[in-house]
């Protein structure tokens, strides 16, 4: 193996444990033979958007640091661009850029970008490489800093002259280390772990607020039981949906923007809300209406910029969420905390209210000319205990979040907020994962990275994607009909009729195409069979209404 700087990447990437590298290559050979020498599998993208999009579903489905490339330039740009979804869902992203060549700064070189700055917002860590023997140390500190909560992409410049110049002896490299555990976690006070329980206790109407960070911690099993021992009702933020099981008993539904009626009529009336790794933002909270002002608000995080917000929490507990529902628990136990019980029935029959609702609605669809939404979950929803699902953002994250059953943990991720996110960021999640992986996306979302189908061909990976077909960006399309008083400005939300399982075939993946709910049965048997990419192209209801609360306002919403 030749000792150069590339070599000292390929080193410290390999004694992190990386398996899987993802990128749209561009110059840069000594990196592609260093990480070939290593034995690390390349991904190549279509698009380094599409590259770190892979990367971040890697990386949440597997927990483990994913590095993602760009070249110099107008690549480096595309990288950082992507990088905002592993922002806001604490992905550990490891951006790595060539950058332009150090004899070449400020000398008008081709494709020359001061792009070191432009990572800074998307970041928890930003890093250039000054000197050459300095760059695996670096590499072995980027995926440190990633993998240490609170996780993040981080990020590190490499002027593209130093890959061939000389390495330092490997022996000198970092020793090999698994990153993911790196730091130690945050414990909760005695007087921290008290003073919430004291809260609970005193409460009539609790609730226990799940967010995304009790997924991060795998705390699902503690937080069921708090709850069974408590008496305490749950729910969730879509981002805390794969944390808890549909069929828990104390399951009360989706809160926030994305969700059901009854869950947000329930935390409205809650008197004292137990937040767990939810960062208390404007999706989670409906625009910051949920919970009430008036409620008492117990915030447990181990991001300690997470306890600062507009709700100004009574109690503000910087811990993990794993550690601190296990020493809760031991409190729960001792003083044997049980929630009112009339409370925790009530929210239990308004949720099989919804859920009876919800099942009205879905035989009302089924008499509809046009496919809906409700029926496509609900034939998919048969596979809920065998696959993983990833959704997109908007309308996608809306319908998936609410209606889909989780009927295992860590089996749902989506989009925080990047239209186009799910289709390549799926393709990380089969990567990551053994069972069969389902992408719902738009077709708005869909034409962001069609072209990677052809990667999950390439690569063999045996993703099913749905793309939910209405010929036009629909969330856009509704807020025109709804709130701007049927201003509707079709040049700007219509789509022509696009077949999309004909695009896949096309590019060398199976596909078929769906208008009914037994076409769409039928496709779905021979996707769950095959063993490379299957694209259902389905086509729905452009008038099909999602649980969202964007609309409140001037419509009563169904679910």
């Amino acid at each position: 193996m030749t000792n150069n700087v590339a070599t000292d990447i390929a080193i410290a990437l390999k004694h992190a444990g990386v398996e899987d590298f993802f990128l749209l290559t561009g110059g840069d050979q000594p990196l592609w033979i260093a990480l070939r020498d290593a034995g690390i599998r390349m991904v190549v993208a279509r698009s380094e958007a599409s590259a770190v999009y892979m990367a971040d579903g890697y990386a949440r489905a597997s927990g483990r640091v994913a590095p993602a490339y760009g070249q110099a330039g107008p690549g480096a740009a595309n990288v950082a661009a992507a990088l905002a979804d592993a922002v806001w869902a604490q992905s550990p992203v490891f951006a790595l850029t060539g950058a332009t060549a150090t004899q070449a700064v400020h000398m008008n070189e081709y494709q020359d970008l001061d792009q070191h700055v432009i990572f800074q917002p998307v970041t928890k860590w930003n890093g250039a490489v000054a000197a050459p023997e300095m760059t695996g140390s670096l590499v072995s500190q980027a995926l440190h800093i990633a993998a240490t909560p609170t996780c993040g992409p981080t990020h590190l410049d490499v002027p593209k002259n130093f890959f061939a110049l000389p390495g330092v002896s490997q022996a000198t490299n970092p020793p090999g280390r698994h990153v993911a555990n790196a730091a130690s976690k945050a414990r909760p006070l005695d007087t921290e772990l008290a003073s919430a329980l004291d809260m609970l206790k005193s409460a009539q109407r609790p609730v226990l607020f799940i967010g995304e960070g009790v997924r991060l911690a795998g705390a699902w099993t503690e937080l069921a039981l708090l709850s069974e021992l408590s008496g305490i009702p749950i729910v969730a933020t879509a981002g805390g949906k794969p944390a808890v099981l549909t069929s828990h008993p104390n399951f009360c539904g989706i809160v926030g923007r994305y969700s059901s009626v009854t869950a947000n009529k329930l935390m409205a009336e809650a008197d004292c809300v137990l937040a767990l790794g939810t960062r208390l933002g404007g999706l989670a909270t409906n625009g910051y209406t949920l919970p009430s002002r008036r409620a008492t608000v117990i915030q447990i995080d181990h991001d300690p910029a997470s306890l600062i917000n507009t709700y100004a929490p009574r109690l503000g507990v910087r811990a993990d969420i794993k550690i601190f529902l296990t020493e809760l628990l031991g409190l729960v136990k001792q003083q044997r905390l049980k929630g009112p019980s009339d409370w925790l029935e009530r929210c239990r029959s308004d949720a099989a209210r919804w859920t009876e609702h919800h099942r009205e609605q879905l035989v009302a669809a089924s008499g509809n000319a046009a496919l809906s939404p409700l029926t496509v979950l609900d034939e998919l929803s048969r596979y809920a205990s065998e696959i993983t699902l990833v959704a997109d953002t908007g309308y996608m994250a809306a319908w998936t979040g609410v209606l889909f059953p989780t009927l295992r943990y860590d089996a749902f991720f989506r989009a925080v907020g990047s239209l186009g996110w799910a289709l390549p960021a799926s393709l990380g999640v089969q990567i990551a994962r053994k069972e069969k992986v389902v992408c719902v996306i738009g077709d708005g979302g869909a034409g962001y990275h069609l072209a990677d189908i052809e990667t999950a061909v390439r690569y063999k990976l045996p993703v099913v994607i749905i793309v939910m077909n209405n010929s036009a960006l629909a969330f856009e399309y509704h807020e025109q009909k709804y709130r701007w008083n049927g201003n509707v400005v079709a040049e700007a939300n219509d789509f022509g009729r696009v077949d999309f399982a004909a695009a896949g075939i096309a590019l060398g993946a199976r596909g078929a195409r769906a208008t009914s709910r037994e076409e769409f049965a039928a496709a779905m048997a021979l996707a769950m069979k095959a063993s490379d990419p299957f694209v259902i192209d389905v086509v729905i209801d452009k008038e099909a209404f999602p649980p969202v609360t964007n609309f409140d306002a001037v419509m009563e919403r169904k679910l």
